[in-house]
């Protein structure tokens, strides 16, 4: 009776052995699967095909003819995006939330595949965001996404000038013109006025040519925001142009 015990028990341990050797090596198999290039570009071709079936469900003749067919499509690329997440949690368990990278593909499809999101194709498309993820696929996208990264602070500092300099100029332009003109009637109304006179969408036209026919010095001011505006541009360019050529230099020099 004990040597039969004896022997259960090696068997039970044994057989427990024998399962652990199958599961690691289907774990790994799966972990090679999900975390091979082949999947990976599996992935990026669902998630372009996404953004192809996105952009279609917004043409009103598309949507009519085809409607429920893109509705169809769209329902499986979001299937398929559910399944790599559970597929991946499962391989890498821990690891998994390691990544940043998964947390953001997480975080997304998370988003995406809520009963809300069905509604609102806005939530839908925060999908195409994963495409960034693929990025560092190609030597040449990295190098031009982390150049674009890196010129962020400087984008930003450039940002803050332009938005204190126009919110000058549109306080200026409430009290020249805001009695008189309906476009400076209200702070709101001055910046978008003046952001149009920024990027030169028919200024001399629409803004400057008519006010001058009441206000004949409004030259000065108009013609201040030019010069800011051009200066500006330059100077944004300049650093930016200078700023690229000292991250390309570093970036060599590694």
């Amino acid at each position: 009776m004990v040597a039969e015990k004896k022997n259960d028990k090696k068997s039970g341990k044994t057989k427990k052995f024998v399962d652990s050797l199958y599961y690691d090596d289907d774990q790994r198999r799966l972990t090679k699967l999900v975390t091979g290039f082949t999947f990976e570009m599996f992935i990026m071709f669902v998630i372009l095909a996404n953004a192809v079936v996105l952009g279609l469900m917004t043409s009103p003749t598309m949507d009519f003819y085809y409607g429920n067919l893109l509705y169809f499509l769209d329902r499986l690329f979001m299937g398929i995006f559910i399944v790599e997440m559970f597929l991946k949690i499962f391989a890498l368990k821990k690891k998994f939330f390691k990544s940043g990278w998964n947390i953001f593909d997480l975080i997304i499809v998370v988003i995406s595949s809520v009963p809300v999101a069905s509604s609102f194709i806005v939530f839908r498309t925060f999908r195409l965001f994963r495409l960034f993820k693929y990025v560092s696929k190609f030597a040449r996208m990295d190098k031009l996404i982390g150049i674009f990264l890196e010129l962020l602070p400087l984008f930003f500092a450039f940002l803050g000038i332009f938005v204190i300099s126009f919110y000058v100029f549109a306080i200026l332009a409430v009290n020249f013109y805001g009695d008189s003109f309906s476009m400076f009637a209200d702070l709101g109304m001055a910046m978008y006025t003046l952001v149009k006179l920024f990027v030169m969408d028919g200024w001399m036209s629409a803004v400057a040519r008519e006010i001058s026919f009441i206000y004949p010095q409004a030259w000065i001011f108009f013609g201040s925001v030019a010069l800011f505006s051009f200066l500006f541009v330059v100077s944004f360019l300049v650093a930016a142009i200078t700023q690229t050529l000292t991250i390309i230099k570093k970036n060599e020099t590694k």
